[in-house]
């Protein structure tokens, strides 16, 4: 968790020059992207307003559409898990990378660990899943 951990704020530094701070109250509910590294599946929630200034520093859009942001959600959720696939190759591990899958606005439960993050008003939390786990 730790690595991808630290993958997250770099993607977020490194593409946004935001530095994020650990939230108390990880973002519970918001658009969600899961994907699996290894025999591990994440969930990346990430609010609004932090994947506005992504759309804004991506794609040069002010105003985009549900279906922007939930591109957005995605392609976040690829380059983290890219980042944290080359930290843990660094560390001597080799992993399978899943392909980022937007599942919308759900709560994440049964999870194994959960960190938020927070810079003004964008939010981003990372959750653990046990394999057996139920969202909804």
């Amino acid at each position: 968790m730790e690595i991808l951990q630290n993958a997250l704020l770099f993607t977020i530094r490194d593409t946004l020059n935001i530095s994020m701070v650990e939230d108390r109250n990880p973002l519970k509910k918001s658009f969600t992207s899961k994907i699996m590294l290894d025999c591990k599946m994440f969930f990346i929630v990430s609010n609004r307003a932090l994947l506005m200034r992504f759309t804004k520093d991506f794609l040069f859009e002010d105003n985009p559409d549900n279906d922007t942001l939930i591109d957005i959600s995605k392609e976040m959720a690829n380059i983290t898990i890219g980042r944290a696939k080359v930290l843990y190759e660094e560390s001597g591990s080799i992993l399978q990378l899943g392909i980022p899958e937007f599942i919308g606005n759900k709560i994440i439960g049964n999870y194994n660990k959960c960190i938020g993050y927070k810079s003004g008003k964008m939010r981003c939390s990372i959750y653990e899943i046990n394999l057996g786990g139920i969202y909804g």
